[in-house]
This record gives structure tokens, sequence and C-alpha cells, in this order.
């Protein structure tokens, strides 16, 4: 039988688990956490199954006619919020490691959950960031990156707009992205812009499923096969929605009598690429609302992984450049995250997203669209294949750092096994 002060530790616990599973945390960090905050005081017969619409959680005495005691906490409703996973990631490891009272846990907990997020102004920054600084990168011209900065930060505020009306995300992504190749073909055949395709990829970008595939990675690393599916079925759904989107925009434009204007591309200089690989990240973290104290170093592993990427593709392709530039992002992630003492995925979700195959989606719509059904194949294979060498990069250098911190333990005190 539980007492009562031990019934409000596991209230804690929860409410701790439910503010990272809200804000994107990854499932073996929520349980983690839940269980380290219950055998910090005392309570050592913990289990812990988290999903991501909910978590339970069952302890008892441990013996053998003890009575089990399972709590459940619904999750309703999310979003990317990186300052707060840090926050609470701190916060369990300041509960765990000193004489923190539960009251005062709970006092932490709730400041955590008022803490003000970046504005909507800064937030749009970073949607323009975004758009202007991934444009090149699909070598649009520089006159296309000030159009598509322009209707990302558009694109941004109709979701904006859209979230308010708490309409679901499959439709809100489907809205923005028909209205954002509507407003780029338009912006093409006013001549505002030199091309179509960059500036289209670079508009969408903020609502690539970047976030989700990431923590599917990681969640299926860790055995946590429901999550891990279930967040690969979420990716897949906001890949139907922003091909599916892109596609209606442009039949809509067609019908109209609208054309689709010929690409000018531009080919930049790979050293480019990490100046434009640090800006767009860097509008991921404003958007993410990463840590303060961490969005300069987050935004410069982006801008590395970047010039990897571009650097290698010659050599080895779109795809083995993708796994060699994830990795690159991954172990300096890994890094960052022992020298800041912070939760690793908050480095590394703002610089995988400009990974994520958001061109190859958009040139399988186009395809379908003018009945080219051969390239329309092959390039959601391409795009399949890149999702898949993003999430075994993930995958290996997770993997590669766990074994590595076991090997240094074992060696700092012997007999501990691997």
């Amino acid at each position: 039988m539980i007492n009562s002060v031990q019934k409000k530790v596991l209230i804690l616990a929860l409410f701790a688990g439910e503010l990272m599973m809200k804000s994107g945390a990854e499932i073996s960090r929520v349980e983690d956490t839940i269980v380290r905050i219950c055998k910090a005081c005392r309570i050592d017969y913990v289990e812990c199954f988290a999903t991501p619409t909910g978590v339970f959680l069952s302890v008892d005495s441990g013996e053998a006619d003890a009575d089990m005691h399972t709590f459940v906490k619904r999750i309703k409703g999310s979003e990317i919020d990186l300052s707060r996973i840090s926050d609470v990631n701190t916060f369990s490891r300041v509960f765990t490691t000193t004489d923190l009272s539960i009251d005062d846990g709970f006092e932490e907990l709730r400041r955590i959950r008022a803490k003000k997020s970046y504005s909507m102004l800064t937030r749009l920054i970073g949607a323009i960031l975004v758009g202007a600084f991934f444009c090149p990168i699909y070598k649009g011209s520089f006159r296309d990156m000030f159009v598509a900065g322009a209707l990302s930060g558009v694109a941004y505020l109709i979701s904006y707009a859209i979230q308010k009306l708490k309409i679901q995300d499959f439709v809100r992504i489907f809205i923005c992205c028909a209205a954002a190749a509507g407003l780029v073909l338009g912006a093409a055949a006013l001549s505002l812009s030199e091309s179509i395709s960059p500036v289209i990829v670079a508009t969408t970008t903020i609502f690539l499923p970047g976030v989700a595939i990431t923590n599917a990675a990681r969640d299926l690393l860790s055995g946590d096969m429901i999550a891990g599916v279930a967040r690969l079925a979420e990716a897949m759904l906001a890949a139907v929605a922003i091909a599916g989107g892109v596609g209606i925009g442009i039949k809509i434009w067609m019908s109209f009598g609208g054309e689709l204007v010929r690409d000018h591309t531009v080919a930049f200089a790979p050293p480019w690429f990490l100046l434009f690989g640090f800006f767009s990240t860097f509008g991921f973290g404003l958007l993410f609302n990463a840590p303060k104290k961490h969005i300069l170093t987050l935004s410069a592993i982006g801008g590395a992984g970047m010039f990897i990427l571009v650097f290698m593709m010659g050599s080895f392709g779109l795809i083995g450049a993708s796994f060699l530039g994830t990795c690159a992002i991954a172990i300096l992630a890994e890094i960052a995250s022992r020298a800041g003492k912070d939760a690793t995925t908050i480095f590394i979700i703002p610089g995988i997203i400009p990974f994520v195959p958001g061109a190859p989606l958009y040139e399988t719509m186009s395809s379908i669209l003018v009945g080219n059904y051969s390239d329309a194949v092959e390039s959601g294979v391409q795009a399949f294949m890149i999702a898949g060498a993003i999430a075994l990069a993930l995958v290996i250098v997770a993997t590669g750092a766990r074994l590595l911190l076991a090997f240094i333990r074992r060696i700092r005190r012997p007999g501990t096994d691997l």
C-alpha cells in the first residue's frame, strides 16, 4: 500500500513526463525521467510505459503479496518546445541529486509549464529565415531567397491562424501547403521569382515532419516499437498532407490557365552552404523555442551538417551524403549535449530537418500531375531511401555513443556490465 507522500511523488513524476511528452521528447527520455524521479524518493519497484498519447505508471512495494497500483495520464495535444524539454531535463537532474522537496518540485514544474516561449513575431522571423536560407540549398537564386522568405512568413501566419481554430494538423498542413504553392506560382507568374521548385520546397519546409522522423528513429532504437511506429505513421501523414497540398495548389493554378514556368537554378559553392545551413537551423531553433543558451551551438551543428551533405554529394550521391551529414550532426549533438549537460534531442532536431526529403516529395507530386509516373516512382523511392538513411545514421551514432559511455564507465568502475 502506497502512502500519501509516495502518491505525491508519483503525481510529480507523471507531471514531468507529461510536460516532456507534450513538448516533443522521445519516449525513452520520458520514461527514464519518470523512473528516476520515483527511485530518487525510494520507490524502487517502478514500471513505466509511455506512448505518444498516454503514460502508464505502476508501482508496488516489491513483496510477493503486495498490491499493484497503476496510474494513467492521458496526453492530449503537443507542440515542439525544446526549451521546455531542456528545463524538465535539468529539473529531473536537480531533483534526483539534491534535497529538493516534493512541494518545491511541483512549484518548479508549474513554473516551467507557465514559462513563455518565443513571441509570435520571433517565430515568424524564424519561419522567414528558414524559407530564405533553405531556398538556395535547392539551387534557388538570391531573388528566389527573398520571395521564399516572404512567402514562408505568410504560410506561417496562415498556419498560426488555423491552429487557433484547433483544426487537425493534417488539414492545417494540407491547407497551408496548398496556399503556399499557389502563392509561389503567382509570384513566378509576376516575375518576382526566377524558379518554382526551390521556392515551393523552401516555403513548405517549416511543415516537414523532421521531428516525427527523428523521434521515431530514436524510439525504435530504444525498443519502443509502438511509439516508433506511431510516429512513423505521423511522419507519413504529414508527408502526404504536404505533397497533397502542393499538388492541389498546382492543379488549381493550372485549371485557371496558369503555366509552370521553367526553373532557372543557381549552383552555389559548398562553403556557402555552411552559412545557409546555419541560418536555416537558427530559424528552426526559433520556431521550436530552442533554449537561448544553445541556439548558436545547434545552428553551428546544422551548418556543419549541411556543408558535409553538399561537399560529399559528388562522391556519395544524395542518399549517401544524407547519411554522412546526419552522422556528423548526431555526433556533434552527442558532444554538445555532454558538454552542455542537456538533452541530445535539443541539438539534433533543428539541424536534421533540412535533411528531410522535401524536394523529392515535391518532385513526386509534380511528376504525378503531369502524368510522368516513372519519374514519380523514382522520386518517391529516393525520398524513402533518404528518410531511411537519416534514421539509420541516428541509430548508429546513438548506439555507438551508448556503447562508448558504457565502456568508459566500465574502465572507471571495473566489474560494471556493458
